[in-house]
């Protein structure tokens, strides 16, 4: 057999690699996406329809459920285009040596290097769980004034949103998460990390001022010259925080932003259903484990099964020192969901709990600080972008003649391998040609081509971390 071409080698290698699937090439270890079903599509855009009414269709008398049910029961199509990450890593003619003849054993050689050099898509795509498809960061705590091209600025924010980035990320600061990066006010590259994980070091690109409150965004992330999103939509595009749900003083923001057709649809007919319920802690005394019950009563009321909560690292570490400090029920956080019975202090007398919220919990570096979800995880899906060709091979069921297996005890591939199992072959590209100083080389190009979808956002809701002020809460203030 003769050589193979180098791209041959890259993607033999990369096939043997990840012939069980790739999904570990997508997903950063301990984020919440690894909690969200992937489920592979195809077309211009994936059309699904959900609840866009409220309840209350039902009665003893069937005219008044019926009359009801007309005038409150309506269903929506949402139509959800993808959106990009890509990432790009170059190989050299050297690191193709050992597996460039059929003879040889095909050295996984990107087992290390190409999972690390696709790191900053897992993180991004993390990340985009959260947004609106933007690359949001975090929002900008201190006003950058009258900064200079190559000036070094320190920006402080949570230790969480830090994690976002890395040394050489491009940044834009933003008036709001959706304005043009045409008309960012500042742009930086990161050039360190900030001791404690408390901000980034950056040198300024693009000249200017920016006020505090600004969002802090990827550079690449909005298709240029439009203010429409590069990156797949998330939570924040489906539940939505901004302004808290109501107009600032003045303004009609809150309606104008709701009234906005989102995935083909305009969903202040039904806010809570469409956009999903929305929890406001009554004041900042509140506790954050009174705020998630509250919480979830409302998405249990709304239909939800409230089987999952993802809040941020340092917001769970709270909730974790409140219980301690307490003494509540809620004493301890396991991954058992089974009834429980919890002393109140007095001997031989207790309760039982059928459920304990805190065993739902996923906390979560790229959750905003600030917020928390909860939802149904049968509500919710990670949309790819791929061919699903095979599936029309042989669907494995047999004519229904005399003496022919039953449909289901058919030897069959399922129909999940049809829909969630990643091939490689769908997500790379291959280019020759690309030279280094160090010699010619291969760019091997990984891109996740894809959305989040909330199947059902009714049985969503998200709400707010008790505090004084929420204007640094990501998606709050634009």
């Amino acid at each position: 057999m003769g050589l193979l071409t180098d791209s041959e080698a890259i993607e033999k290698s990369l096939k043997i690699v990840y012939k069980d699937g790739m999904k570990s090439l997508l997903v950063r270890p301990g984020s919440g996406i690894k909690e969200v079903p992937f489920h592979k599509v195809e077309g211009k855009a994936y059309n699904f329809s959900s609840i866009a009414g409220r309840g209350g269709a039902v009665s003893g008398n069937f005219l008044n459920a019926k009359r009801k049910a007309g005038e409150k029961g309506l269903q929506a199509e949402y139509s959800v285009e993808p959106g990009a990450i890509w990432a790009s890593y170059t190989v050299l003619k050297t690191e193709l040596a050992a597996a460039k003849t059929n003879l040889g054993a095909y050295m996984p050689i990107f087992k290390r290097d190409f999972y690390r050099a696709t790191t900053a898509l897992r993180q991004t795509l993390s990340m985009s769980l959260y947004g609106r498809g933007y690359g949001e960061v975090a929002v900008l705590g201190t006003a950058i004034t009258s900064a200079a091209v190559d000036d070094v600025v320190n920006i402080t924010m949570d230790k969480c949103a830090t994690t976002k980035l890395d040394v050489d990320s491009e940044i834009v600061i933003k008036a709001t998460i959706g304005a043009a990066e045409e008309n960012a006010t500042n742009e930086a590259i990161v050039i360190g990390i900030l001791p404690g994980y408390s901000g980034v070091k950056v040198k300024i690109t693009k000249a200017g001022t920016s006020a505090a409150g600004s969002v802090i965004c990827l550079k690449g992330s909005t298709i240029p010259g439009t203010t429409k999103p590069i990156l797949p939509l998330g939570l924040d595009a489906w539940l939505p925080i901004a302004y808290g749900r109501e107009n600032p003083a003045g303004t009609t923001d809150w309606d104008d932003f709701i009234g906005t057709t989102f995935c083909g649809q305009n969903r202040s007919a039904a806010v809570d259903r469409m956009a999903g319920g929305f929890y406001k802690p009554a004041s900042s005394s509140e506790k954050i484990y009174e705020a998630l019950e509250n919480a979830l009563l409302l998405d249990r009321m709304q239909g939800g099964n409230g089987d999952i909560i993802l809040m941020n690292m340092e917001d769970r570490a709270a909730l974790a020192q409140q219980l301690q400090n307490a003494g509540t029920q809620y004493m301890s956080s396991t991954e058992s969901t089974k009834s429980r019975k919890v002393n109140v202090g007095i001997e031989n007398v207790g309760v039982t709990q059928v459920t304990n919220f805190i065993d739902f919990i996923v906390d979560d570096v790229d959750c905003p600080k600030g917020k928390f979800y909860i939802g149904d995880r049968s509500a919710w899906e990670m949309l790819i972008w791929a061919s699903k060709q095979d599936q029309n091979k042989n669907d494995g069921i047999s004519t229904l003649e005399p003496g022919k297996e039953e449909p289901e005890s058919v030897d069959a591939p399922s129909f999940d391998d049809y829909t969630s199992k990643l091939n490689i072959d769908d997500y790379i590209t291959i280019q020759d040609g690309v030279d280094t100083w160090r010699g010619p080389g291969v760019s091997v190009h990984l891109g996740f081509i894809g959305s989040l979808a909330v199947t059902d956002t009714s049985a969503w809701v998200v709400g707010l971390i008790p505090a004084a002020s929420y204007s640094n809460v990501l998606g709050y203030s634009s």
